[in-house]
Parts: C-alpha cells; sequence; structure tokens
C-alpha cells in the first residue's frame, strides 16, 4: 500500500509541505476556528427552548419558557378542528423576551379577505386571522408557563404537538468542511511548488533560443567556449534588474560563481541543466560537454538545435494567441446570453 501511495505522493514533497510555517498556521487557524464554531452550536443549541408539557395524548398544552430574558423558538404543528375537518399548520412560535413585549403587537393577524370574495376563501382567512391573533397573544407573554390554548378566540377547538426540533447533526458537516479545507491548503502548497517549476521551465524556454543562437555565433566565430559565455553573460547585465528574466539572472549568478575557470563551462552549464531538468537545455549540456571532452563538431549541432529552440518558440506563441480566442469565447458567450434575455424578456412578462 505505501508503494502505490509513493508512486503517486512524493513523501519529501509532503515533508517539506508540512514543515513550511505558512502552513502549519493556516492549518493551525483553521483547527482553531473549526473548534470555537462546534462550541458555539453545541452550547447553545438546548437554550434555544424550553421544555414543552404534553398529556396523555401527547399533546402538547403548556410551555415552561427556560429564560424570561430571552427569545426562544418553537416548532409546533397546530391541529385546527373545524366542521370535522383536521386542517394542520406548521408553525413556528417566538416567545419574545421580557424587553421586546413593549412593541405593538396589534398589526400582527392577516388581514381578512374582501367582502365580494367567495365565502370558503373568507372563512379560511377568518382562520387564519384568529390562529394570528392566537399566536400574538403567546409570544408576547410575559408568563414563565404559558398554557396552550385548546381553542381559537371564535371557538373553533385546536390541538397543538410538538415537531422533531431542527436536527443539529449538521454539526458533522464542519469537521467534513475542516478536511476539506485542509486538503485544499496542502494541494494548494503542492500546486505553488509546481507552478514555480512551470514558470523557471517558460522563462528558461523563451530565453533559450537567444543564448544557443548567441552561442553558436560567437563559437563560430573563433571563440572559445568560456569566453563567449562570459561575454554572453556580460550582455545580460546591461538590463535593469527589473527586465532581466530568472534564466538570465541565473547563467549571470553562475559566470561570477565560475570567473577563476576552477570548473569547466560545459562542466558548469551542465550542472545547471540537471538542476531543473529541462530536455532542450539538458540536450545543449551534452553537446557542450561532449565537444569538451571528444572535440566533436559542435558548430554544426549547436547550429541544428538553434533551428529547433526558434521553431518550438514560435509553436509555442502560435499556440498561445490561439488559447486567447479560447479565452475571450467565454465572456462573448456571457454577453450573447444576456442580450437574448433582455430581448426575450419584455416578451415573456407580456405573456
Amino acid at each position: 500500500m505505501t508503494e502505490l501511495i509513493g508512486k503517486y505522493i512524493d513523501t519529501g514533497e509532503v515533508k517539506r509541505v508540512f514543515r513550511d510555517p505558512s502552513v502549519r498556521k493556516k492549518i493551525y487557524i483553521l483547527t482553531l476556528t473549526a473548534v470555537l464554531l462546534i462550541l458555539v452550536i453545541t452550547v447553545r443549541g438546548p437554550e434555544q427552548h424550553g421544555t414543552v408539557l404534553t398529556d396523555s395524548s401527547g399533546n402538547a398544552v403548556r410551555i415552561r419558557r427556560h429564560s424570561l430574558t430571552t427569545s426562544e423558538q418553537y416548532d409546533m404543528t397546530l391541529r385546527v378542528i373545524d366542521d370535522g375537518k383536521i386542517e394542520e399548520k406548521d408553525i413556528t412560535l417566538t416567545v419574545r423576551a421580557s424587553q421586546e413585549n413593549t412593541e405593538d403587537s396589534s398589526n400582527t393577524g392577516r388581514s381578512a379577505a374582501t367582502a365580494d370574495s367567495d365565502s370558503e376563501i373568507q372563512h379560511e382567512a377568518e382562520i387564519d386571522a384568529e390562529i394570528d391573533s392566537l399566536l400574538t397573544e403567546i409570544e408576547f407573554s410575559d408568563d414563565e408557563e404559558i398554557t396552550l390554548p385548546s381553542q381559537l378566540p371564535d371557538g373553533t377547538p385546536v390541538t397543538w404537538e410538538m415537531r422533531k426540533q431542527e436536527d443539529r447533526s449538521g454539526v458533522l458537516l464542519i469537521p467534513v468542511l475542516y478536511l476539506i479545507l485542509v486538503i485544499m491548503i496542502i494541494a494548494t502548497e503542492f500546486n505553488s511548488g509546481r507552478d514555480e517549476e512551470e514558470k523557471d521551465r517558460k522563462e528558461i524556454m523563451k530565453g533559450l533560443p537567444r543564448f544557443c543562437n548567441q552561442l553558436f555565433l560567437m563559437m563560430n566565430a573563433g571563440m572559445i567556449l568560456s569566453d563567449a559565455f562570459e561575454r554572453i553573460c556580460d550582455s545580460y547585465r546591461e538590463y535593469s534588474a527589473s527586465e532581466m528574466s530568472g534564466f538570465q539572472k541565473e547563467l549571470s549568478e553562475i559566470c561570477d560563481a565560475n570567473r577563476d575557470h576552477r570548473t569547466s563551462t560545459a562542466a558548469v552549464i551542465s550542472e545547471y541543466a540537471s538542476k531543473h531538468n529541462v530536455k532542450e537545455l539538458v540536450r545543449i549540456a551534452a553537446i557542450l560537454t561532449e565537444n569538451e571532452k571528444r572535440g566533436s563538431d559542435v558548430i554544426e549541432s549547436l547550429s541544428r538545435e538553434s533551428t529547433y529552440l526558434w521553431d518550438d518558440r514560435k509553436t509555442v506563441a502560435r499556440e498561445s494567441g490561439r488559447m486567447i480566442d479560447t479565452k475571450m469565447s467565454w465572456p462573448l458567450g456571457l454577453l450573447l446570453i444576456l442580450l437574448i434575455v433582455i430581448t426575450m424578456a419584455p416578451a415573456l412578462m407580456n405573456m
């Protein structure tokens, strides 16, 4: 199992990610936030309502409040028995705190149906108004123990039943979200390392054709490799630090570190190529090393590599241009959809 995981996950990279102080800080903050949320939900949960007392039939008859200084919610089912018909209404009683009872509750009832309405609709509206009046009386009660009425103000019998309280098992969602966010943090760190490598590779591929061409021209003119390499790096220093690419900066640093020529230039370039593992750069380093060891024809090989690299760079530029067209298609598509909606909206509204 370990070997299977090792094929897809570099254990060295995993250790690097977990040793990163910024990653550890993010995970600590996320852990603390998750624990606090779970504590808040767990502690506040039981205080949202008091006790509901029931009779032998299981119907709720009284509410014993937990506190008079806080608002409390009760999810209940109200059964209205009207002319032998039983109508159920799911309601939420919000019993107000004592200091909130000064609010004017005279307008909480629903408006009755107009005189020209159908009699059945008018009757339902009257029932709704009676229920609103009853709920208002309960919600603004100052009593610690509230008796639930067995009938509406007009005498219509009603029964109360406590609905199942809100399922707080949703607190289990917090650990799931926590794990997802931790995985996202780790994955982001992995991707950031890969993004840096990809950025370095793109800079090398961008500067390598010119470097190879300069090297070919200077060595074709009779210069030795070390002098040609120094002359190229000196030309890079004519640019400001902001104008130089990462590839040019690294070559300049390598050249400065090897001014005494203790290590051959071919070996230095080969070491640099091994560090970044870019196959085109490795190929050039192999050509230079081969020339140093065996005296092979470096001019022809560099000419061939220079032509290949410039052609490859043109291909990348063309692909980048096509990608720009693809990226522009999304906003154009959204604008087209918006135009269709604006055009069709008036017609749809008048249907």
